[in-house]
């Protein structure tokens, strides 16, 4: 039996929490489809432990009444027990306003979940974190307050240089956007950090996503 390390595990219950049961995908929703792996000093213990690599999608989809949700799911290719982390919200899409974010897993047979209602403005998680930056990708650095086990951080968003991502052999132009903690008076900091790679397409593609904490990454690349 494979033996699992308590930190790593952890490692990955934060950075890509995922949530609620999942929904198949429905006629006119944006289903993305990406390959994450482990990145970092890490994943050479990672890969005896617990997954190193997987497939994931991030799905958009209109929920009628004027409501969006935006989710990021991940499974291992080594899937042995259902094993999934998901990570979503759900906003006003005519206001931007952060209804309610949801995180959940299922590891070595152990389930959690957290759910939170938000009423405020300027509140992101990581899966609609994405969608914000495509939608409204800042000129300057950007402040915002990011969901995150059930807490909000403050954030910055900074804007960076155009980068030649490869996929499939072809190098795509895209932009990237840095997602860092910033230390505020009386606030946590948030422990993580979200890298961005967005084509220069009239959708702006997300064509890479990078979750860093500690000494490892997830890196997310895009496949169709």
């Amino acid at each position: 039996m494979r033996r699992s390390s308590p930190r790593l595990a952890a490692l990955l219950l934060v950075l890509m929490a995922w949530g609620s049961a999942a929904t198949a995908a429905q006629p006119g929703d944006e289903v993305l489809t990406y390959r994450w792996r482990l990145q970092g000093f890490l994943r050479g213990l990672a890969i005896f432990s617990m997954p190193a690599d997987g497939s994931a999608t991030l799905t958009h989809r209109d929920l009628g009444g004027g409501h969006e949700s935006i989710e990021l799911y991940l499974v291992s290719d080594r899937n042995e027990d259902g094993e999934y982390f998901r990570y979503g919200s759900e906003r006003d899409a005519t206001t931007g306003l952060a209804l309610r974010a949801w995180s959940s897993s299922r590891w070595r047979g152990e389930s959690k979940s957290r759910e939170a209602r938000i009423d405020q403005a300027r509140v992101v998680d990581i899966a609609s974190a994405i969608l914000l930056l495509r939608r409204d990708p800042p000129r300057r650095p950007r402040q915002l307050e990011i969901w995150s086990d059930g807490r909000l951080y403050p954030v910055l968003v900074v804007p960076q240089e155009v980068e030649q991502k490869r996929l499939h052999g072809v190098a795509v132009a895209a932009r990237r956007y840095s997602i860092r903690p910033i230390q505020l008076p009386q606030r946590r900091v948030w422990k993580g950090e979200i890298d961005l790679w967005l084509a220069a397409d009239p959708a702006a593609t997300p064509v890479a996503i990078r979750v860093e904490r500690s000494l490892a990454s997830v890196m997310l690349t895009l496949v169709d």
